[in-house]
């Protein structure tokens, strides 16, 4: 039978319920993994968020906490413990005789059989207590109970009791009765309700809920037994705690204890103890009415709490009595935004909470003017307005109605306006004006203008950029205009057919204009070598169904010079597009072009790995460099690519020198980085999942790039499909950087996709390395067809010191197997949109 519980759903009871549960847990002999003081200290913790989120405790809080906090194969035995420790249940010891019954049953094996069993042993032990006498008389006894004109103790006792509960266990008077209710109603201590309240009456156990732990019950059931003090002790209450009292003059209004004046004296009492909005919440539900100073906390509400927050109260509110607020908390937090609640409001919150309103729409406007006006004290204002717009203008698709999207539509204007009059040159101006038109959010006519001509811009190269076209390109070409980045944005942003390239290739080959035919040739590289080939793909993508492969028949040999021309041209553009027009169009161009074509990808893409080994990487030997640098004098034995040359300027001049034939190796400041010897070990995923020239690219780079870093290092490369292919073995310190290279460039991706041969190469290779930190990175797509051998790989991986780095392409991978795999690994998922966020990134995730 259960008794009284010991402990109240209160924070100040959490740590004793902690060490109470674990050290009854730790006292089980079928527990897997014993309890830590980590999960003692835990219960407290979780206890004290729920606290603090919904201002009260439960007794199904206190079991949640335990339970979540137990290693999930002994979750079972901790809510049994925990509702022990709760409800004040203690396990009888076992008789003699019934321990050896129990000895006599064998054990079992399965969770299925072992429940079975544990049924049966019940209806046993159950069948020696139940005796047939008791169980006659018990009926008897009900019988007459039913009989009775008074049903108030048979009505009582049903909320507790069942017919055959009385029954069975023999019940056979009143008292008996009222004892055993009365027992199952104080089990519901913390969570009485008030009819529970009126039947501790009848059962005689008022007085034990008038010692209820909690300090609701408590008021409410004095009030019930007529206590004089009530409304002493309401408002002691009312001053500590206000969604309690709010809870206790609930429970006295539904029981009808007091009189309209006490009534109308603790509810004034109340609402004037309400100290903001979250309790109004508080009192709302509890009460199902708001309190008459409702108005007073809106208008507070708008200094004190986030937009969101407010939010969610007037959702509390408008869920408990119908009323919303939701107008007035807007129209407060627009007056009040000039005087501090423009603290509390933000895009993102007024996106989450739009409302067709005049007030929203002002709040709108005003955080719009908000960020413009936030842009120019920035280093670059219209870096900061093209951000702006990426992250709001998604928000746009969510917003209720065509009146919301509209105004937020005029806020995203003034941000791409704002960003295009903020460009500092023309170059940054035609990449906002792109950079924008992506977004959806195309600058207008004016804004354009009115920068173009700040900017000195001549009337065709703002009408370029209001307006680009297959006629503005060609005029620009025939006049003679061979500026690559100002041509290659407009042909990207033009949306040309493939008949219209090879026109301009033409046209830029027949005047011998290098820059256009680059600008060409980074869109389709037949157009501007004049080969056969030429055809619809996306950007550096696969050729569609039907384009031609390599020279057709009758195209002839393409014209040499304008091969010179066009080669030119090409490195005129971003080398990372190179290597992906070789990716793309390695298979399409005869064997000599196809030979040219390798010969540049390769000395650039040595080149590139060079640049981002500096930006990400630093010196091999000494580590990263640092985002946040600091810089130290130099040291014998330092690299001297460290060395601040800017730094090192100022500082001198600082000291007052101008004459700088003699200087000493601790003049130059070099930048200080992280210290160690470390290991990579590459290994690149080339199956027919990854057969795009934008992965393959990013691929070869990004280990140029590692390579470079550490080539004094230790460093391994493997490329793997349904086959594995050593590049190079940590062990190998003579291979050549152009090897690797051309290894790269040569990758094919093709078959299927395992990876576990090459996790073995990596752990092997790392075994023989004697590197303070280890890395393998594991740049793949995740459709791997021996997943979960990889991921039992990988496990072996924290050991033995090794980071595990999931490098992925964005939005073209399998994001639930990267996570998992890396979740084995204790590691990271690592996804790159571009080879430009490679330093960042892993600058974020390693000591680079």
């Amino acid at each position: 039978m259960a008794t009284q519980p010991k402990i109240a759903p209160l924070p100040s009871n959490a740590p004793p319920f902690a060490h109470e549960f674990t050290k009854r847990m730790r006292m089980r002999k079928d527990v897997t993994k014993p309890p830590s003081v980590r999960q003692t200290q835990s219960i407290p913790m979780l206890l004290s968020a729920r606290f603090f989120r919904n201002g009260k405790l439960t007794l199904d809080d206190f079991l949640d906490a335990a339970v979540y906090t137990t290693f999930p194969p002994d979750q079972k035995i901790a809510r049994e413990i925990a509702e022990d420790i709760l409800l004040g249940r203690e396990k009888e010891p076992k008789k003699p005789d019934e321990q050896a019954m129990v000895a006599k049953i064998p054990a079992v094996k399965t969770d299925a059989l072992a429940k079975v069993m544990d049924q049966i042993k019940r209806e046993q032990e159950l069948a020696k207590v139940i005796k047939k006498d008791k169980v006659e008389a018990g009926y008897e006894y009900l019988l007459e109970l039913r009989k009775e004109q008074d049903k108030s103790l048979y009505n009582a006792s049903k909320d507790y009791l069942t017919d055959g509960e009385i029954v069975l266990r023999g019940i056979t008077s009143n008292e008996e009765l009222k004892e055993t209710a009365s027992a199952e109603l104080m089990d519901k201590f913390g969570d009485l309700s008030s009819q529970d309240m009126q039947n501790s009456q009848i059962l005689d156990c008022l007085d034990q809920v008038c010692d209820s732990p909690n300090a609701a019950e408590q008021i409410a059931a004095s009030s019930l037994r007529g206590d004089k003090d009530i409304q002493e002790q309401f408002s002691d209450l009312s001053r500590r705690d206000t969604s309690t009292a709010a809870r206790a003059l609930r429970h006295m209004e539904e029981m009808g204890t007091l009189t309209p004046e006490q009534q109308k004296e603790m509810d004034q009492k109340l609402q004037d103890d309400l100290d903001d909005l979250s309790e109004v919440a508080d009192y709302a539900r509890e009460l199902g009415r708001v309190p008459d100073n409702i108005d007073k906390h809106i208008k507070e509400a708008a200094q004190k709490f986030s937009l969101s927050d407010a939010a969610e109260f007037a959702r509390n509110i408008k869920e408990s009595t119908g009323i919303d607020i939701m107008d007035d908390l807007l129209e407060q937090y627009d007056l009040q935004y000039d005087s501090g609640a423009d603290q509390n409001v933000d895009l993102r919150q007024l996106a989450e909470n739009a409302r067709q309103s005049d007030s929203w729409k002002s709040l709108v406007e005003k955080e719009a003017q908000s960020v413009l006006a936030s842009a120019d004290s920035r280093s670059s204002p219209s870096d900061f307005l093209r951000s702006s717009l990426a992250q709001n203008q998604q928000h746009e698709k969510n917003l209720p109605s065509q009146d919301t999207k509209k105004q937020w539509d005029k806020a995203m204007q003034k941000f791409a306006d704002g960003a295009v009059e903020r460009s500092p040159t023309k170059s940054h101006l035609r990449q906002t004006v792109k950079h924008a038109s992506r977004l959806g959010q195309v600058p207008s006519e004016k804004a354009i203008r009115e920068a173009g001509e700040r900017l000195n811009m001549t009337e065709e190269e703002i009408l370029e950029l209001i307006n680009p076209s297959f006629e503005v390109i060609k005029k620009l070409i025939q006049a003679g205009v061979n500026d690559f980045e100002r041509l290659h944005n407009l042909m990207s942003s033009a949306g040309l057919s493939p008949q219209q390239l090879r026109q301009l290739g033409d046209m830029a080959a027949e005047q011998g204009n290098q820059g256009a035919l680059g600008a060409v040739a980074h869109e389709d590289l037949h157009a501007a070598l004049g080969t056969a080939g030429s055809g619809y793909r996306p950007r550096y993508g696969r050729p569609s169904y039907g384009a031609q492969q390599g020279p057709g028949p009758g195209t002839g040999q393409p014209d040499k010079d304008r091969v010179d021309l066009a080669f030119g041209g090409l490195l005129g553009g971003p080398a990372t597009n190179i290597i992906k027009i070789w990716y793309t169009y390695r298979d399409e161009l005869p064997p000599d072009l196809k030979k040219r074509l390798l010969e540049i990808a390769k000395r650039l893409l040595i080149d590139l790995g060079m640049r981002y080994a500096r930006q990400t990487m630093g010196s091999s030997m000494l580590g990263g460099i640092q985002e946040s640098t600091t810089v130290r004098p130099f040291r014998i034995g330092d690299d001297i690519d460290l060395i601040n040359l800017e730094e090192t300027i100022d500082a001198l001049l600082a000291q007052g020198r101008t004459n700088f034939k003699i200087i000493e190796t601790s003049d130059f400041l070099v930048t200080e980085t992280y210290q160690g010897h470390r290991a990579f070990y590459w290994a690149l995923d080339k199956s027919g999942s990854m057969d795009a020239p934008k992965k393959l690219g990013m691929l070869a780079i990004s280990v140029m790039a590692g390579l470079y870093g550490i080539k004094k290092d230790d460093f391994g490369v493997v490329l793997f499909d349904n086959m594995t292919h050593v590049v190079k073995e940590i062990s190998q310190r003579t291979v050549a950087v152009e090897k690797v290279a051309a290894d790269l460039l040569e990758a094919r991706a093709g078959g299927g996709t395992g990876g576990q041969e090459s996790i073995r190469l990596a752990l092997r290779n790392f075994e023989d390395s004697k590197a303070k930190e280890k890395i393998f990175i594991f740049a793949t797509d995740m459709y791997l067809s021996d997943q979960k051998i990889c991921e039992d790989l990988v496990e072996r991986m924290k050991p033995l010191g090794i980071k595990l780095i999931v490098l992925v392409p964005t939005g073209e991978h399998n994001p639930q197997a990267a996570h998992e795999l890396a979740k084995k690994g204790h590691g990271v998922v690592l996804d790159i949109d571009s080879i430009d966020e490679l330093p960042a990134k892993l600058l974020r995730v390693t000591n680079y």
